[in-house]
Parts: structure tokens; sequence; C-alpha cells
């Protein structure tokens, strides 16, 4: 469960967070606390705020978080609201820590916790309980203390549905479990949680699991399962699309992986007509030349919406009618998908938003006979 909002901006940030589209969800982020702050919505605006964090840590730009971080704090001390100043005091303490400022943040935290508390917000509650763990986990001494803060929160979680904090305390149990080599539960735990990630469609969190299960396959000595998990966790993400988590999974990566990975997420050599996706593979159109032509339109300009109308009128030159090219629109796109998406049910490249269709920007692109030609 989430804090429910019409803020469309916001919504569509959540969605774009979700899968892993860092860049978009914090541009989406940066629209949404405009749209809140003329709205005078201070629950979307603190939402997108605390989004907006979220973004820049994983991008590893929280430079560029500090604006929005004073007009919090301004927030927080002008607010007489307690369920206000309960998520202001969250946020402010998970930016505390993210900047390795742990007493502070705790300060913040148990605020948080307490007002929290007080207005039955079990949203931030939960939020708050997992900072509060997180912290106990940058110290061995300390990890009883984290557990103890995930029990507490287990017993949120069971009246409050949100599956991005329920497997990021899973994934930080496993972390502890792994730590104390309690490598089985770490396992058990963990395997589950990259099934929940995927139903749900989380691309980072299954990234950052598979890295897990590598780091425990490790430390177990088990050469094989680590390379293995290592080299998944690495197909899921790349340094510019989520900097910090491909950090963290480079580094458990065994001598030789990482310079084996492929750069472009697509190779196009648009002479022979093959489109050769990373994961996937030399893309098989069958002849389905629209399809084909759908493809390159959206690939050469990634980041263009497409109206129903633009796509009529590009790739099957008619003048736009609903009834006629509707479904039409609906199925090409599904079966453009179910080509090139390497995982159908969580699409990173094919995306849709209020504007309309769209090619990915965050994705790598080898033109292979335009390179070639120009060098």
């Amino acid at each position: 469960m989430t804090i429910a909002t019409l803020n469309p901006s916001l919504q569509i940030a959540r969605l774009q967070h979700r899968q892993g589209d860092l860049h978009e969800a914090r541009h989406a982020c940066e629209e949404a606390m405009v749209v809140a702050k003329n709205q005078k919505n201070n629950s979307d605006w603190i939402e997108a705020a605390r989004l907006f964090f979220q973004c820049c840590h994983e991008l590893e730009t929280l430079d560029e978080v500090k604006s929005v971080m004073e007009q919090v704090m301004a927030f927080h001390h002008s607010t007489q609201l307690p369920n206000e100043q309960s998520r202001a005091e969250n946020l402010i303490g998970a930016w505390l820590l993210a900047n390795n400022k742990v007493q502070e943040s705790e300060m913040y935290i148990h605020s948080s916790i307490a007002k929290a508390t007080q207005t039955h917000d079990l949203e931030t509650l939960a939020r708050a309980l997992f900072t509060l763990a997180l912290g106990k986990a940058f110290n061995s001494e300390t990890y009883g203390q984290c557990l103890q803060q995930l029990d507490k929160l287990d017993i949120i979680l069971t009246e409050l549905s949100s599956p991005e904090i329920q497997l990021s305390t899973n994934q930080l149990r496993g972390f502890i479990y792994s730590q104390t080599r309690s490598f089985d539960r770490a396992l058990e735990l963990l395997w589950d949680s990259y099934e929940k990630a995927k139903a749900h469609g989380f691309i980072l969190l299954i990234s950052s699991i598979l890295a897990q299960m590598a780091r425990v396959h490790r430390d177990q000595g088990h050469t094989e399962q680590h390379r293995i998990y290592a080299e998944l966790a690495l197909r899921g993400i790349s340094q510019e699309r989520a900097p910090r988590i491909y950090r963290l999974i480079s580094s458990l990566c065994p001598e030789g992986i990482k310079t084996q990975e492929t750069k472009f997420d697509f190779v196009i050599d648009e002479a022979a007509r093959v489109v050769r996706e990373k994961q996937k593979g030399a893309i098989d159109f069958k002849n389905q030349h629209i399809l084909y032509d759908l493809a390159l339109l959206f690939i050469k300009n990634a980041g263009q919406r497409y109206s129903k109308e633009d796509l009529v009128e590009t790739i099957w030159h008619q003048p736009y009618d609903p009834e006629l090219h509707d479904n039409l629109i609906y199925v090409s796109i599904k079966r453009l998908r179910t080509l090139l998406e390497p995982d159908l049910e969580s699409p990173r490249y094919i995306l849709r938003d209020r504007k309309g269709y769209y090619f990915n920007p965050q994705s790598h692109i080898q033109f292979k006979n335009v390179e070639e030609m120009t060098t």
C-alpha cells in the first residue's frame, strides 16, 4: 500500500522507479513536486520529495538533493501537523544516513516513529523502522539490534500491504543472515524475495537480490554458483542506469565477468535488417515488416513520445481512426514487446506514459553499419 494520489506525475514516477528507469523517475518527481506545491498538497509533495531522494541515491547524485532537502527542513519547521512532521523527519533521517551521519539520523527517525505511532501512519512507521534497522546493519556489533527492528517491522507489515518495504526488509535480513553465516536461511529468504520481486516488477531489486545470492555462494566457497548469480545480476543492470547498485554488484563479481558483459542493450545492423538484444540475441521478425519498422522508429528516436495518431500516420501511412486502429496498435505493441523484452511482465524498453509510447532513453544502442562506416 502506498499513499493515494491523483497527481499523474507522481503515479508515473512510482511506476518508472519500480521499473528501474531512475533518470525519468527523477524528472517525473520534479514535475510532481511542482504540481503538488501548486495544489498545496503537502502529502503528495513530501512523497515526491522522498521518491526524488531515492532516485538520486541510486544514481549517486546526492548533491542534487540538497535544495530539496532544504525545502523539507523548512517544511518540517513550519508544519504543525504530526503526520506531516513524521514524514518529513523520516526523509531527513534517511538523507542523513545516506550521508553517513548515523547518530543524527537516529534522532530524526526516533521522532518520526513516535509521531507515526501517534497518528497510526503505518507506511511512514514502516519506512522509519526500516531506516533505523539499516543504520544498525553498518556495524557487526549491532546486528542483533537490526534484527530486533526488523521483527517490529514485520508486525507492521501484517497490517500494511507494501511489497517494496517487505522486499527491502527481506533483503536486509538476508544480509544479516549471510554475515552471521546462516547461509541456508539467507538463501531461502532471498529466493522467496526474488520470486516476489519478479511478480511485482521491481527491476532493480531483482538485480540486487541476485547479487546477494552471489555473495552468499562466494562466502560458502561455491565458485560456479557465485559466477552464475553474479552474471545474472549484471545482465539486468547497467552503470548508467543504476550506478550505485551496479558498483555493488561489480564488487562481488569474480575476476573476468565484468569485462565479458555486453556494453550495448541493442546492436542494429540496418543493412542486414538484424536487431540483436544483449540477452535474447538476434530478434527474428519473420518478415513482419511493420514490427521491424516500428522497432526502428522507437529505437532511433529513444525518449520521443508517439501518440496513437503519430504511430498510424508514420507506420501505416493512414489517417487515424480509433475504431480501426486502436486494437491494431495495442496488438502491434504487444507483439513488439514479446520480441524485444527479456521479461514481458516487466518491460524495460517499450514504455508508455500519458503522452504516448516511447523507447527507454537509458538504453544503449549500437548501429553497427553506421559506426563501421565512420571508423
